[in-house]
């Protein structure tokens, strides 16, 4: 028995915007590029926007 193994394609990042583009992919899909593969992701809950927008809020203030 024999298995027949699969070839992947993978995409660079301009594929990927020009599937944004071209709607194959809609600017709000949950979605990352990741070493040529897309993923779909899960989105963030609210305990982890709040964890970001304090880092990002912190980053800014280091900064400026």
């Amino acid at each position: 028995m024999s298995v027949a193994l699969l070839k992947r394609l993978l995409f660079t990042v301009e594929d990927y915007h020009k599937m944004i583009t071209s709607g194959v992919l809609k600017k709000y899909d949950q979605v990352e590029l990741i070493r040529g593969e897309i993923v779909e992701m899960s989105p963030i809950g609210p305990v982890h926007a709040e964890y970001v927008d304090r880092l990002t809020e912190l980053f800014i203030l280091r900064l400026t």
